[in-house]
């Protein structure tokens, strides 16, 4: 997984780990919060940065689910032998140096079924994650009462959370930014990119992609701003 300085896309989808680095930031924050909370104060302001943390993740997965790993999925036979998906995901070394091959290696669709596996199957676990700590973020404000035990099964669980996001965007990282690269074309990943990066459907389109910048350096701001700059012309272009 990325946690160096990004200086080049090759493709437009390349900017998934700078989007993974300012979902990083925000879970960073939040489980600091989580672990440094002690009064009623602090656990409202722990769900408030909570509740941010949840919007944007279901944001993406949503997106994801809608204009790129379902649709990539479709494509493809479904496979019936979920057992041999589950082995292929424990691989996870081996499978990601013979993605990177692309199917000129001859890919096989068990890897790459594995992988699209591992990806929804994680979508699925950080959804109830997130809900079990809204849930218990949910009791302590109701009962305006805080205590040292509520606090640590918060932080507790914020960190499981965390761990299952890194392990999902590591996944993503290694596997499917591989796949998506070398079976959609630029145009078509500029319209993937867009769609995560711009909310159509929010009062503020621009919510997301204007906070992804604030978590940026310099110079990964200029990639967005280059890779923004792309998305939009390609949406401006006549059919």
């Amino acid at each position: 997984m990325a946690t160096e300085t990004i200086h080049t896309l090759e493709n437009p989808i390349d900017v998934m780990p700078l989007i993974h680095k300012a979902f990083r930031a925000v879970s960073d924050r939040t489980e600091a919060m989580a672990a440094e909370a002690s009064t009623f104060d602090d656990v409202l302001a722990l769900n408030e940065a909570f509740a941010f943390w949840i919007k944007q993740i279901h944001h993406h997965a949503t997106v994801e689910g809608e204009v790129m790993t379902g649709p990539m999925q479709d494509h493809r036979p479904a496979r019936d032998n979920e057992t041999e998906h589950a082995d292929l995901c424990e691989k996870g070394d081996e499978l990601a140096s013979f993605i990177a091959l692309g199917n000129a290696a001859g890919l096989e669709e068990s890897v790459r079924e594995g992988a699209f596996s591992l990806d929804e199957d994680q979508h699925n676990l950080l959804e109830e994650r997130f809900h079990d700590v809204e849930t218990a973020l949910k009791e302590v404000l109701g009962e305006k009462k805080v205590t040292a035990r509520t606090i640590r099964h918060i932080h507790s669980r914020m960190i499981g959370v965390r761990i299952l996001e890194l392990d999902h965007f590591e996944n993503e990282e290694a596997f499917i930014i591989s796949l998506v690269a070398n079976e959609i074309g630029e145009a078509g990943q500029l319209d993937i990119v867009h769609r995560l990066l711009i909310d159509e459907t929010a009062e503020d389109p621009r919510w997301l992609i204007d906070w992804v910048y604030s978590e940026l350096d310099p110079a990964e701001q200029a990639l967005l701003k280059d890779l923004e700059a792309r998305f939009h012309g390609a949406v401006a272009q006549p059919a």
